[in-house]
């Protein structure tokens, strides 16, 4: 994560270097397409660990930096965003039937920065992508534990119109889990929390 920094600090301060620098404000919406399926019925609790709904949305909101130089443009972003994950947890733990809803609430502080190019007023971008965890989800902080920072990537395309206004749709994907594990009965176990997102952006070019 230092490093992932350390290279932004260095893209901004190169900025004026290049031949076209911009900057602009921007926000939007994302919905999760959460995948978490645990069953632990095979091990001495007697649990099920699923999805309570397909996708829930979040907001992000920020700032971004565009330069331009030789027919690409590189675009760091520094968003602040919110997701809710609302997961049924039931079964039997130590003799006692367990069923509820349990909310993972995160904020977070996302750093993209992608590569792309033009073709006429369309953008397509792709890059890599780091996620700051801000506030960690109440409802689980007894049962399992999050990780500080993750990596994932995005990708999509992107609208500008009247050189201030600029749109996009993008796929934000994790390649790492966001969680360390989750302790249930005494129990350690690992399971797979990465998500897949769909984000829509609006955004404001200065």
């Amino acid at each position: 994560m230092k490093k992932f920094v350390v290279i932004i600090l260095a893209l901004v301060l190169a900025a004026p270097l290049f031949s076209q620098v911009k900057f602009g404000l921007k926000a939007g919406a994302s919905t999760d397409f959460t995948f978490t399926n645990l069953d632990l019925s095979q091990a001495s609790v007697d649990v099920i660990l699923q999805n309570a709904k397909n996708a829930e949305w979040g907001f992000q909101g920020g700032a971004f930096l565009r330069v331009s130089f030789a027919g690409f443009y590189l675009q760091p972003e520094f968003l602040l965003a919110t997701a809710t994950n609302s997961l049924m947890y039931e079964g039997v733990v130590d003799g006692q039937p367990v069923d509820e809803i349990l909310e993972q609430k995160f904020t977070k502080l996302n750093i993209p920065v992608l590569l792309g190019f033009k073709l006429g007023p369309v953008r397509i971008n792709a890059g890599p992508a780091a996620s700051i965890l801000l506030s960690e989800p109440s409802d689980m902080a007894d049962i399992a534990t999050y990780k500080t920072a993750t990596f994932g990537y995005q990708a999509g395309v992107g609208l500008d119109l009247f050189k201030k206004l600029t749109l996009d749709v993008r796929y934000e994907g994790n390649l790492n889990q966001f969680g360390d594990g989750i302790t249930i009965g005494g129990e350690t176990f690992e399971f797979d929390d990465r998500t897949g997102a769909l984000l829509v952006q609006v955004g404001f070019i200065f």
